[in-house]
Formats: C-alpha cells, sequence, structure tokens
C-alpha cells in the first residue's frame, strides 16, 4: 500500500497496527531493562499507556485531529512509569501538531513527530540523552528534508524506522550505564516497535503473536509475588509514585500557578521526577521514601484524580528472587566490586558490576566472601576492584584459591579509582586484553583525595588538627585541615597542584552530608575554577566525609 494522504479510518489502523506489533514485542524491550528496575518495566509499561489511548478512541471519527485528542487524552490518564508518561507525552505532542486536520500528508506527518519528541522533551525536568527522547529526535530530525518530499507514506515510514535503528543502536554511547550492561535504552526501543508496526501496514507484513484486545491490556497488572517483602525487609528503594492532580480555584489561583515553581518544590521530596501541566491538569511521576509528604504537599493545589503507588523494593526483591530461579548462563567475563555505602553500591550496579560486595574500611571483605562473589559472578574471566589497599592481600589469596575462572585483581586502592575502572569500559562484549587495559588505564587517571573528621588530635603538616576538625587528603597524604567540611573541600581543591589542568571533579558525599550542601559545593568550585566540570554522587558512605576524584 503506496499512498500520499492519511484519512481517520486509515489512522485508526495505523495506531492499531503500531499496538499490534508493541503487544507482540513487549517482552523482548523488557528484557533490555537494566537491574535493579524498580518501577516496572519499560515493554509492559509503554504497552498499558498506549492501549488505553487505544480504549479511549470510540465510534467513528471525521477528523484525524480529534481522533489523536482522544488517544492522547487517554494515554495521559493511563500512562504507567517514566517510558509510558513519556510515551503519552510523546502523542500529546503530535495530537496538538494535527489539532483539527481532518487527512494528513507526509509533510504534516512529519512536522507532528517533530512537535512530539519537543513536547516530550519539555515535559522531563533533566531530559536525558540516549534515551527514547534521542531515538524520538534523531528519528525524525535526521530524515525530514528527504522525508517531507517523498510524498509516499510508504517511504516516509521506511526512513524513519531506519533513523530511528540508527539512534537505537548509538544510545550506549550516550549514556554509559547502557554499555556497561550491553544493552540498547529499552524505551527507544518501544518506541522503534510502534514506528515498526505502522510501517508493516504499509508493507502488507503480518504481526505475529499480537492481541487486539486493547481493554484487556489497558486493564491487566501483572502478578506480585508479595511474599517477597515481609516482616523483617527493609525499605531500600522508596514508592513509584503517580498521580493526575486537578487544580481548583478554591485553594490556589490558577491562572498565576506556574509549574516550573511546582517542580522546584516537590523535587526535594524524591528523585526520578516526571511532571506537566495539561490545562488544570498536573501529571507527576516521583520515587519517594516520604509519600505522605508528596501527597500533602499536592492537596496544598488540589485534589486527585487518579493516584498509584507501588513499593519498589518489593518489585526489586520480586525480580532478585525470578533471577535466582533462572539456570544462570556462564559469562565471558564479569566484574566484582567491593564499596561501601548504600549509594555507592547502587553507583557501582549501574555502572556495569555483575557483583558488588559491601565492604569498607572497618568492614574489610574476607577472602571467603570474595570466592562466594566469584562463584555468584559466573565466567571465565573475573576483575576483581577492591576499594581500600587492606584488602589487597585477601583479594590475591582468594584469586588464587578460586579455580573455576581466572580471577585478575585490579589494583584499585579507592572508590574513586574503582569508579574511574568501570566509566572507562566501551563495550561488555570486547575481549578479556582490551578490558583489563582499560580498567588499569581508568585505576590510573584518577586522583584520591578525601574530607574526613577525626576522631582525636592530628598531626598535618606540623600543625596540630584538633579533633573534631575536618582533615584534608590526596592520595596517602594529609595536606592540611579546617573547622568546617564545606572549607575542607574547598581548601583542598584550590590548593590541589595543577588544578588549573585538570578537567574533571567529583564529590561522593557521605551519609552525614545532605544533597543541598553537596550541591552548594559544586556551584561554589564551578565558580572558582570555571575550566573544571564538577559534578556530585550520593555516596552514603560512613566514616569519609567526602571521597573526592580530579581527573
Amino acid at each position: 500500500m503506496d499512498i500520499a494522504t492519511i484519512d481517520a479510518s486509515l489512522f485508526k489502523q495505523l495506531l492499531e497496527a503500531g499496538f499490534a506489533n508493541l503487544s507482540a514485542n513487549f517482552q523482548a524491550i523488557n528484557d533490555l531493562n537494566v537491574f535493579p528496575v524498580p518501577d516496572g518495566d519499560t515493554g509492559t509499561n509503554m504497552k498499558l499507556t498506549y492501549s488505553r489511548g487505544l480504549s479511549n478512541i470510540k465510534g467513528e471519527y471525521d477528523e484525524i485531529g480529534k481522533m489523536m485528542e482522544d488517544f492522547a487524552s487517554g494515554m495521559l490518564f493511563g500512562a504507567r512509569g517514566n517510558s509510558g508518561v513519556l510515551t503519552s507525552q510523546y502523542f500529546k505532542g503530535f495530537a496538538d501538531g494535527v489539532k483539527g486536520k481532518k487527512t494528513l500528508t507526509v509533510e504534516e506527518f512529519a512536522k507532528a513527530m517533530q512537535k512530539a519528541y519537543k513536547n516530550a522533551y519539555k515535559a522531563t525536568v533533566v531530559p536525558t540523552e540516549g534515551t527514547i527522547l534521542t531515538v524520538a529526535r534523531e528519528g525524525i530530525e535526521s530524515i525530514k528534508m528527504i522525508a517531507s518530499n517523498s510524498g509516499s507514506f510508504l517511504s516516509f515510514f521506511s526512513m524513519v524506522v531506519d533513523a530511528m535503528r540508527i539512534s537505537l543502536d548509538n544510545t550506549p554511547n550516550l549514556l554509559p550505564i547502557l554499555k556497561e550492561s550491553g544493552v540498547i535504552d529499552s524505551g527507544g526501543k518501544g518506541l522503534l516497535t510502534i514506528f515498526e508496526g505502522y510501517l508493516k501496514l504499509f508493507t502488507g507484513e503480518k504481526v505475529e503473536g499480537a492481541s487486539s484486545s486493547f481493554e484487556e491490556h489497558a486493564s491487566k497488572l501483572p502478578d506480585v509475588d508479595y511474599s517477597c517483602f515481609n516482616e523483617n525487609s527493609e525499605l531500600t528503594y522508596g514508592y513509584c509514585t503517580e498521580f493526575l492532580l486537578q487544580l481548583l480555584v478554591s485553594k490556589i489561583d490558577i491562572a498565576s500557578f506556574s509549574i516550573d515553581d511546582f517542580i522546584e518544590k516537590i523535587k526535594v521530596f524524591g528523585d526520578s521526577l516526571v511532571c506537566f501541566q495539561t490545562g488544570t491538569i498536573v501529571k507527576v511521576h516521583i520515587h519517594t521514601k516520604t509519600p505522605s509528604n508528596v501527597i500533602a504537599f499536592a492537596q496544598g493545589y488540589g485534589e486527585f484524580l487518579s493516584f498509584k503507588m507501588e513499593n519498589m523494593s518489593l518489585q526489586n526483591l520480586e525480580v532478585v528472587s525470578k533471577e535466582k530461579k533462572k539456570e544462570k548462563t556462564r559469562k565471558k567475563w564479569a566484574i566484582v566490586s567491593i564499596v561501601q555505602g548504600e549509594g555507592l553500591i547502587k553507583l557501582f550496579q549501574e555502572l556495569g558490576s555483575d557483583v558488588v560486595l559491601n565492604g569498607g574500611e572497618t568492614m574489610n571483605t574476607s577472602a571467603a566472601e570474595m570466592i562466594d562473589a566469584f562463584k555468584e559472578a559466573n565466567a571465565d574471566y573475573i576483575f576483581l576492584l577492591p576499594d581500600n589497599p587492606n584488602i589487597l592481600m585477601a583479594a590475591k589469596q582468594a584469586s588464587e584459591l578460586y579455580k573455576k575462572s581466572k580471577v585478575t585483581v585490579i589494583p584499585s586502592r579507592t572508590i574513586q579509582e574503582g569508579y574511574s575502572a568501570l566509566s572507562m569500559l566501551t563495550s561488555r562484549s570486547a575481549p578479556f586484553e582490551e578490558v583489563l587495559s582499560e580498567l588499569k588505564s581508568g585505576v590510573s587517571s584518577v586522583t584520591s583525595c578525601f574530607v574526613a573528621a577525626t576522631s582525636r588530635d592530628a598531626n598535618v603538616g606540623g600543625k596540630v588538627a584538633p579533633k573534631g576538625s575536618y582533615v584534608e587528603g590526596s592520595g596517602k597524604e594529609l595536606v592540611g585541615f579546617s573547622k568546617s567540611r564545606k572549607q575542607a573541600v574547598l581548601e583542598l581543591i584550590d590548593n590541589f597542584d595543577g588544578i588549573e589542568e585538570k578537567e574533571v571533579v567529583y564529590l561522593f558525599s557521605g551519609e552525614s552530608v545532605s544533597s543541598s550542601e553537596a550541591e552548594s559545593l559544586v556551584e561554589e568550585i564551578t565558580k572558582r575554577h570555571p575550566n573544571l566540570e564538577v559534578g556530585t554522587l550520593e555516596g552514603k558512605q560512613r566514616i569519609y566525609d567526602y571521597f573526592i576524584g580530579i581527573y
């Protein structure tokens, strides 16, 4: 089928073809998610969100604009998870782009796709490249000039699908966590799958394994094994909280309501925030350990039209439980890291460590614990990243005792060196020698510094740093001290030899450091050293208030 104009009847078939392909392939999209995935699976969320849009299309339509308005409205109310929210905003932008139109030409469809991705970017508080946003943008921007002039929807969708595939294949180069995990972005794959369905409508290819029951998919929720979270469990990840908030004139002056101010205030309650306004309705997705605070805050502006809250620790434990039941496939190589601190453990998992052991200065990991980690890693080659010099001997012993894999101990002596080593990896499928070289290069590329409170009087450069003051360390040496923790960090960086030639500074904040303190330090360091790229990561480690990596 090769045509130049789409009417409402054919457009509905197009939407259904996209869902059929998404329905047939949603599990493959789920499988791309990077563990842990505490707020659901991308493929399932996108399928349920899309199906709610379709279930909102009732009867016959004379124009595409009205159909898309209803479709986007259904998606807005049915959006699940980050991926679902972004998908709903993509199609909301598309609906805005075709408002009032009875039919669509290729050029009009292409312009609507541009509005679609721009609306999705706008809905994201901190847009991240290497995600569905990138695929949506590059899928049309890279071919818009030639696509708009094609006049053929068959040709147009062929070009869009090719462009999205190229963009999707490049996502690991834009988002390190994808590269470390050896996957492409799952949300981008979902969007590509939808457009592949559109193309199949015009090529006449049948979608195998698809279901046409939109209501069934819109209402069906995945089974949850609640036994995974019991009286002995701890809330690690918080709650995935989503709601639609109707602003009320009885509570606020709606005309002066600012979504930007709303976002600034609500973001203090959690992270992974996606928030946008449609008319007098505000959609919110946030991960929080204190949902009661979020609820109380939101009710200061209006009342809920819908509300969903899920225990992400339960979801994560359920994933872990299922993974343990699966027969493990032996990998070519794997990485075992040793760190201490809730934030650092999570960070090293996200960076691609196959196993992360909870270690630290006062919990030196034993050889037996390392050997257990080697068994869990289950690979021909294993790279071990220690976090301090006190465990290097135990690491060497464990590597010699374990005979089922070739274990190589990377001589990392700090958290910063381990982080830098993992950040240097370019591929999960690289050969042994290449991985070894990249890990060692990462270790040698960073200078490790720290700031910590003294537990007793200390001698620093011939001066006495009294108990409770904050000492500054660079490598193995104490180089200064201060009464103020913030001042100690600033002095350490200001006085660092050759700081003007350095490029990057990262602060790994300890469990006693507030996010506002760490962020203010980033701002102050940036002002003093505008040549530096400065960032902060929440390590939540004990003892050390800040680990500092200088590159």
